[in-house]
């Protein structure tokens, strides 16, 4: 899927580049000069808690695979998930360990609003650990009645990639 940027002009294969988040948005959340006592943020994994240290929330990195139909790979959103604190301790034990796919999935909630679908902000669903050289996956609650969740179990046209894109990448 070869599509052309109106920032650069150059063509690009869209395989290249894939719909991300740099955060959760309760990482945005958190006003900019509060982030260095409020936040920590790393590739991989983020917190935050509240301005009185009632509410701490842990999020981790991960991709949630979308088909593309006539593709043979899916198109991966990077996006942040929430997790619990035991979540996050289980991801850590299991970082390294070339067998951590075996490990069941753990509970999920998607932390990034998907502007195109509304109401995607803590959508439920879990994370499945893959191996240590990829990034965990996410999976919508197959039983959740919201697009996102159709649209991860049926796929969608080159096209809809495209646009996903364009979106973030102009």
């Amino acid at each position: 899927m070869q599509f052309h940027c109106s920032r650069c002009g150059a063509p690009h294969d869209a395989a290249e580049l894939e719909p991300t988040f740099d955060a959760p948005l309760a990482y945005h959340q958190v006003p900019e000069g509060e982030r260095a006592q409020r936040t920590f943020l790393t590739s991989d994994k983020c917190g935050v808690r509240d301005a009185a240290d009632l509410l701490r929330q842990y999020f981790l990195r991960v991709v949630m695979p979308v088909p593309v139909r006539g593709e043979p790979r899916p198109c991966y959103w990077g996006v942040w998930v929430e997790v619990s604190p035991e979540v996050v301790k289980r991801v850590e034990e299991l970082w390294d360990d070339p067998d951590q796919g075996r490990e069941p999935r753990h509970p999920a909630s998607l932390a990034n609003a998907i502007a195109e679908y509304p109401g995607s902000l803590g959508l439920r669903g879990s994370l499945q650990l893959i191996d240590p050289k990829t990034r965990p996956s996410f999976y919508i609650d197959p039983a959740s009645t919201h697009e996102l969740s159709r649209i991860q179990a049926e796929g969608v046209w080159p096209e809809t990639v495209i646009e996903w894109i364009v979106a973030r990448h102009g």
